[in-house]
């Protein structure tokens, strides 16, 4: 089994990626392959550190090579960040569990296959605001006066459409429903948490929240 298994692996490096044949006395070569059911980013030292590769397909490989990890065996670290695509726009996330993060000691000469398994839990830092137009005119969405961009970039929200809106943590006030003609309706206040979209209906008379849902 394990011989089937690695020819397969094997094939599978042949036809994704950047391929790497050997290494070099230098530097050893990582396969990452990404079991999980996402997009992966896959960062070297830290989330901050550079990105080795982005959005990498479920079910896909990336080989490239990286320098040896040269800290007494202690291994470099891999922290990988989950992303789904949702209403147009990427939303990333991270595993909390702090052994989550992979760690692998990079030998100079060597070939490394790394695999990225599902997360057992994700952290989302995005907030979002949907709201269902059932009024018979179109509507924007204000703060403080001044119109706020939907996620696709556009002002209005047509009749029987939603608008989705990327918002901020912590408390939600001071926004309303702009109906047109200097009539603007307030959207009821809430504390907004990571990880969750709040979704409202506009019926051309008051804002009605209809709940929330994590992403």
């Amino acid at each position: 089994m394990r011989a089937i298994a690695g020819l397969l692996f094997a094939v599978l490096v042949a036809s994704c990626g950047k391929i790497y044949e050997a290494p070099s006395d230098d530097s050893g070569v990582v396969h990452f392959f990404n079991e999980s059911s996402y997009s992966v980013s896959i960062h070297h030292s830290s989330f901050s550190g550079p990105v080795i590769v982005d959005k990498l397909p479920a079910g896909e490989i990336y080989s490239t090579t990286i320098s040896p990890s040269n800290n007494y065996g202690v291994g470099s670290v891999f922290p990988i960040r989950y992303w789904s695509f949702f209403e147009g726009e990427w939303i990333g996330g991270t595993d909390p569990d702090p052994n989550a993060q992979i760690k692998q000691n990079i030998e100079a000469g060597k070939i490394y296959t790394i695999p990225i398994p599902q997360p057992t839990k994700l952290e989302r830092a995005e907030v979002f605001l949907k709201i269902l137009n059932s009024y018979s005119m179109p509507i924007e969405i204000n703060r403080l006066m001044m119109s706020i961009y939907q996620v696709n970039g556009e002002l209005p929200i047509p009749s029987g459409k939603t608008g989705i809106y990327k918002i901020n943590t912590g408390e939600f006030k001071r926004y309303s429903v702009n109906k047109g003609q200097s009539t603007f309706i307030d959207i009821p206040e809430f504390t907004a948490k990571k990880g969750y979209i709040y979704s409202f209906e506009f019926d051309g008379t008051e804002v009605i929240s209809k709940g929330e849902q994590e992403i």
